[in-house]
């Protein structure tokens, strides 16, 4: 292994890791940046050919409960699921999910990373979320060195990270709040001594605008609403390890290992095109290359965190757009015409909405057709044939060209939605999320879904992304959503609930009185209803 620590003293330091993971387990859920089906359509538009998703092979270090992995595995039984951490609490807890849901491709494991070699296995996905900068270098130089030597030849792993320069700031309140809490021993007492810190730091400040000012304020801006989660402010802000490192580095380390950089989870993030012209320009006439380009990027928004994909160094990425690649791709897009009746006539602007960031206008027949097809059946994906073919009803209705099947349409298509996917406007998928956007007569929802309402408030939806439901109502409803129950069941499940006084039925603030419980209800579970269709909750 390489370097700096003796195996003693790395033993050690795991120790440590495993009691403080014990002792205040941390939260884990679903991210979707680390799904197969993300990895494999990133890994495909860069020109490697990623294996049939259905058998795929996944491992994932400081996999904590497994949270991460379970949703995966539920959605793809065929493939195969490892996941090892050193908690053995985490894992016991994860353990026993996994048998109450029945899942029979997933498996966890406590144990070291330390001890993966090459007999634990090919992967065709390895997973490192959260783990490389909270573990001591020689663990992080084990971690590279499985994604290597455990990783299928046309595999892709991912590592997310703390980067410089946007973790100076952060280590400068760390080694304050270290400092403010060192006699401190409990979990919650240190969170909240932490909070109380920053609160009086930004308030000393108030009115100053010097860089130390606005750091502290913003470090306030930033963690305060952590302090009713100790578990993740102490392990993400406080853990005894914490090694940020530049984005050219972690490349650097990675090649000593035989691992070359594909790109970003989040590619949008890092695109040239998305930057104003002028600030484009002098980029490209300052990058000698793409990691060069990357890291200069990082230093102009003073980047905190990364997810980075590598291959191995023998793949020859090609990030050319290609018709044939794109033609395998399913799309789907929130963005909305801002228009009831958008004109897809060339060269007229209609304005979108993303749901987050700024509208922006666009005056191209397809790429107007394109956003208001997809925006329609949202959150479900179109194939890209399908796509087409609407695109084409769409711009025949409106007598706007081109309206026949001009081959060119493909090739044009294509571009448009490579373009809107490297700008975050489109989302790509090799395995399209199978959820529906309409409200059937029964609706279903995952078992899943279901179990983990039962539960608690966090739920995954079919598109892998963590809901926090905190409303009573909602969860009541979505554990019932088994196909099996129509709206008047699921009124009549609330009613009952009310009546036993197990619910309460508030409006605005006001408790509904007893005789307007029954119309009320109809009218709560047609919206509950469509929310779900909309946050992508309803596979049926």
């Amino acid at each position: 292994m390489e370097g700096n620590g003796s195996p003693s003293r790395d033993r050690r330091g795991e120790e440590v890791l495993r009691e403080a993971y014990d002792r205040l387990p941390y939260p884990s859920a679903s991210h979707h940046h680390t799904h197969p089906d993300h990895l494999a359509t990133l890994a495909l538009l860069h020109g490697m050919e990623p294996p049939p998703l259905e058998t795929c092979r996944v491992l994932e270090l400081g996999c904590a409960d497994g949270a991460n992995l379970l949703p995966m595995a539920y959605e793809l039984p065929r493939a195969r699921f490892v996941g090892i951490d050193l908690s053995p609490l985490q894992v016991e807890a994860g353990r026993r999910r996994i048998e109450e849901l029945e899942i029979l491709n997933l498996e966890l494991r406590a144990m070291s990373l330390l001890d993966v070699d090459a007999g634990f296995g090919s992967f065709d996905y390895v997973i490192a979320h959260g783990l490389f900068s909270w573990v001591p270098e020689a663990a992080q130089e084990k971690i590279l060195e499985i994604c290597r030597r455990n990783l299928a030849p046309n595999g892709v792993a991912y590592l997310s990270y703390n980067t410089f320069p946007g973790w100076h700031t952060g280590m400068m309140v760390r080694e304050m709040l270290l400092y403010h809490t060192r006699d401190s021993r409990d979990p919650e007492e240190i969170t909240a001594r932490s909070i109380d810190l920053l609160r009086f730091l930004a308030e000393a400040n108030t009115g100053q605008e010097d860089e130390h000012a606005l750091a502290l304020r913003s470090a306030w801006e930033r963690l305060q609403h952590l302090q009713d989660r100790p578990s993740y402010f102490l392990h993400d802000f406080l853990e005894e390890e914490n090694r940020p490192l530049y984005f050219h580095q972690m490349v650097e380390r990675a090649a000593r290992h035989g691992l070359q950089y594909m790109t970003d989870a989040e590619p949008d993030s890092t695109e040239l095109s998305n930057l104003p012209p002028a600030l484009a320009g002098q980029l490209q006439e300052m990058a000698a290359d793409r990691i060069e380009l990357e890291q200069y990027l990082d230093f102009v928004r003073s980047c905190r965190f990364r997810r980075s994909l590598l291959c191995h160094q023998e793949v020859r990425l090609d990030r050319t757009m290609v018709p044939r690649r794109m033609k395998r791709l399913w799309a789907a897009s929130p963005v909305k015409p801002a228009s009831t009746t958008p004109d897809l006539a060339p060269g007229t602007p209609e304005t979108f909405h993303p749901p987050a960031g700024r509208a922006f206008s666009t005056g191209h027949p397809l790429v107007k057709a394109a956003l208001v097809s997809l925006g329609a059946i949202w959150p479900r994906a179109l194939a890209f044939d399908d796509l087409l073919r609407d695109v084409r009803t769409r711009m025949a209705e409106a007598g706007a060209p081109p309206a026949g099947d001009d081959p060119k349409d493909v090739e044009v298509l294509a571009d448009i939605l490579h373009s809107l996917f490297f700008s975050g406007q489109v989302e790509l998928h090799l395995m399209p999320p199978a959820c529906v956007e309409t409200v059937s007569e029964r609706p279903l929802a995952s078992p899943l879904a279901r179990y983990e309402a039962e539960r608690g408030s966090l739920v995954t939806n079919q598109r892998h992304r963590v809901l926090d439901l905190r409303d009573d109502v909602t969860r009541f409803l979505l554990v019932h959503l088994d196909g099996r129950n129509d709206r008047a069941a699921l009124v009549h499940l609330l009613d009952e609930e009310a009546r036993e006084e197990r619910l309460r039925l508030t409006y605005k603030g006001e408790l509904v009185p007893r005789e307007q419980v029954p119309a009320y209800l109809g009218h709560l579970v047609e919206e509950q209803l469509h929310k779900m269709a909309e946050n992508a909750l309803l596979a049926g």
